[in-house]
């Protein structure tokens, strides 16, 4: 750890482990291939962690693949951290975690932890239990619900859950429910990730069976399978492009809400989403470089069309784009039909994405 300059710990996002490997067999991952975990001298780990925040370090992201494999040593790194709060203020400590496994001791230390300081990459992938199977991956799906129940309302744990599009046998509307029983637990974002092809992992084995057919180009999504023709799988890359930047990033917490509760024909909120997607790519050829005024004017319109009245829609779109102080003029298209909101949120000390995320 020596080797983070000055520059880096200033600029950078400082990465740590304080293990290595994976003892689970997922066939889509490259730490399938190892054999065990491997652990590092844990005194010697916390002396250097301890080094790194004298030097200024507060930002640490875990990049332990099971980081809660061992409740000895996650309650030992916790246990750190959370001493050194008051010396260090300001800390924010990323972990990336089983989900079906959070036993008691770790439960009552997070609960320990201020706001703002923790985040968790919990790994869902899917829900769909034939697909689970068919790529190895063992979850208790009764533990993962009952795990996030407790993160949403015994703590103050910033969570982030993935899925993948494009597994072996996952269909449109297999991966629609688990999106929407995801939805249900309650983590604070849900990350849609396209399946890639990694070099030597033994998904490879489905290739024939489902017809998988990769992009030959670098990072070698998938580009069909038997159970998602292209256009399919086109859409949902659109699909979870748009829902980084409107849900997860926090910018429209106000317009997702009201996605999921307003009354329109579709129950389920991924299908909501997905027309909301497919109303967004009539005028976007690409989701990348669009512009917030841009994005905010969109789901302005959008509501409108859903039947939404007027002033609902504005109000809805004036909380998002004006919150916090980085904003304090109303977007262009709204000038005209309201007035700058009093007494704006004031700064946080939180992270910011996070921040955005609170109610």
């Amino acid at each position: 750890y020596h080797l983070y300059s000055d520059d880096d710990i200033k600029n950078r996002v400082i990465y740590v482990e304080a293990s290595r490997g994976c003892p689970y067999k997922c066939e889509y991952c490259l730490s399938s291939l190892d054999k065990s975990v491997r652990s590092f001298d844990l005194d010697l780990f916390l002396a250097e962690m301890h080094t790194l925040l004298s030097r200024g370090v507060r930002i640490f992201k875990f990049v332990d693949r099971t980081f809660n494999l061992s409740p000895t040593t996650s309650t030992r790194i916790l246990n750190f951290f959370l001493g050194h709060m008051q010396e260090f203020p300001g800390m924010f400590l990323h972990f990336e975690l089983v989900p079906d496994r959070l036993p008691q001791e770790i439960r009552e230390l997070i609960q320990k932890f201020p706001q703002g300081s923790l985040q968790f990459e919990i790994g869902i992938q899917t829900l769909n239990p034939t697909v689970a199977q068919n790529v190895s991956r063992k979850n208790d799906l009764v533990k993962v619900e009952e795990n996030f129940k407790f993160l949403r309302e015994h703590t103050t744990v910033h969570t982030h859950a993935d899925l993948i599009v494009g597994l072996p046998g996952e269909t449109l509307e297999s991966f629609a429910a688990g999106f929407d029983r995801l939805a249900e637990f309650g983590p604070d974002e849900v990350q849609v990730g396209i399946l890639k092809r990694l070099r030597g992992t033994p998904i490879a084995r489905h290739e024939t069976t489902y017809k998988m057919q990769y992009s030959e180009i670098s990072p070698y999504a998938i580009l069909s399978t038997s159970t998602m023709d292209y256009v399919t799988l086109q859409k949902m890359n659109r699909f979870a492009k748009f829902w980084d930047l409107y849900a997860n990033s926090g910018e429209f917490k106000n317009f997702t809400a009201w996605l999921k509760t307003a009354k329109l024909a579709e129950s389920s909120l991924f299908q909501r989403f997905f027309n909301f997607s497919e109303y967004l790519s009539q005028s976007y050829s690409e989701t990348h470089s669009i512009s917030l005024m841009n994005l905010a004017e969109k789901a302005w319109t959008y509501m409108l069309s859903a039947g939404a009245a007027e002033d609902v829609a504005a109000a809805i779109i004036e909380k998002d784009f004006c919150f916090g102080n980085k904003r304090r003029d109303l977007p262009v298209f709204l000038k005209a039909k309201t007035k700058m909101p009093e007494n704006l949120p004031a700064s946080s000390s939180l992270n910011q994405r996070q921040l955005r995320h609170l109610n």
